[in-house]
């Protein structure tokens, strides 16, 4: 049941846009500046569930997950805007990381690989892994750790703090009664050094209203960010988010959309037809990234509006989304909203100049499947 659930969790995230229309009561909006184009050769695919930006000795680099068309890691100089190594991943032998899920860039040198299969390691530039670990290994029961993942398609990053490595937990102890949510950790840990898995205290709020039964069940649509000192969480059918410093207890902010009613989270019923459930879900009002600006100190939160031509195992997005800007002080400040069938906003990332949102939307009429293109959002006060 847990390896269904994943790909169901698998194929929503591929199920789930030009100027964005003017923010409403807030004084801060996203301006559309310039774009960058990176080159792509025939065998790597526009479309990556793992790209995160990341600084080295004062130059920007994007890693780019190519694990649609080939089993490679590209590594593109934000400057020059071409690709300046190729990490080549194995799927068979010593050094093997099969069912890759994610990758997240230590340095130029070295970078962290997660799969679907519970093991993780970090390899060097060389492909080679130089530490691997396993959630699910025999002296560990295959219900006591969730999957994991460290992917931009939904904003989940690799949290590494005094050596010990944070995963976010999902699709945990289910079927889950709805006064247990509090007792079930939002996140996992691993020591890199002592080989130690285990738990941490910050648990899910109690928000989820109904018992789960059987393959009626809770996707909490987990993403979350790091500041460095706060573990930020936002779930993906609730208004507020959760702060917390010390992995063990939490503050709650409002950052409600001003274009969504109010969310609460709705059970899926896995059993029926597929299409039917992403259809449904498509109606549904959510959240997706949640995503830390360095450069700003801002916070930016995607909501994605309620559509009914949702089309399943397509990656071409048409639906209309909203971007909450939140300050350090976890205030709202502004929100804008974009148009359908422009923008991938499953595909951005932050760099020194802005928010960068891909324009590889099959539906935009400047589309080109031979080129990774990123619009640049800046912020901007709001004109009168």
């Amino acid at each position: 049941m847990k390896y269904f659930l994943y790909i169901f969790t698998y194929l929503l995230l591929g199920a789930s846009c030009s100027s964005p229309s003017r923010p409403i009561d807030y004084g801060t909006e996203l301006t559309a500046t310039d774009s960058i184009c990176l080159s792509i050769d025939e065998h790597t695919h526009y479309e990556s569930k793992s790209i995160f930006q990341f600084e080295e000795n004062g130059h920007e680099y994007l890693s780019f997950l190519n694990e649609k068309a080939s089993y490679k890691v590209h590594i593109y100089d934000l400057d020059t805007k071409q690709v300046i190594k190729t990490i080549h991943l194995q799927k068979e032998g010593r050094n093997a990381m099969p069912s890759t899920n994610g990758c997240f860039p230590l340095s130029s040198k070295h970078f962290l690989i997660t799969t679907w299969n519970g093991v993780f390691g970090i390899i060097n530039e060389k492909g080679e892994v130089e530490n691997k670990n396993s959630f699910w290994k025999d002296s560990v029961n295959f219900h006591a750790f969730d999957h994991i993942c460290c992917m931009s398609y939904t904003y989940r990053p690799a949290i590494i703090k005094d050596s010990i490595l944070y995963f976010s937990q999902s699709l945990l102890k289910y079927p889950r009664k709805k006064d247990e949510w509090d007792k079930i950790p939002i996140f996992a840990y691993a020591d890199l050094h002592k080989k130690k898995l285990g738990w941490t205290e910050l648990r899910y709020p109690s928000i989820f209203n109904k018992d789960e039964i059987d393959y009626i069940l809770y996707d909490p649509e987990i993403s979350y960010t790091y500041t460095g000192k706060e573990v930020v969480v936002s779930l993906g059918q609730y208004d507020s988010i959760f702060v917390s410093s010390n992995f063990k207890h939490k503050k709650a902010y409002n950052a409600k959309s001003h274009y969504l009613p109010h969310v609460r989270p709705v059970s899926q019923n896995l059993q029926i037809d597929l299409f039917k459930t992403i259809h449904d879900r498509g109606l549904q009002p959510h959240y997706h990234h949640l995503m830390y600006d360095k450069y700003r100190k801002v916070f930016y939160r995607f909501a994605l509006m309620p559509d009914d031509n949702i089309k399943p195992f397509s990656n071409n997005p048409h639906q209309s989304f909203s971007i909450i800007i939140l300050n350090k002080d976890y205030e709202i400040i502004g929100e804008t909203k974009f148009p359908g069938n422009t923008y991938a906003h499953h595909l951005c990332f932050v760099g020194k100049k802005g928010l960068y949102i891909s324009e590889n939307n099959e539906n935009n009429p400047q589309f080109d499947e031979n080129k990774l293109v990123f619009r640049c959002f800046t912020l901007q006060g709001r004109k009168k």
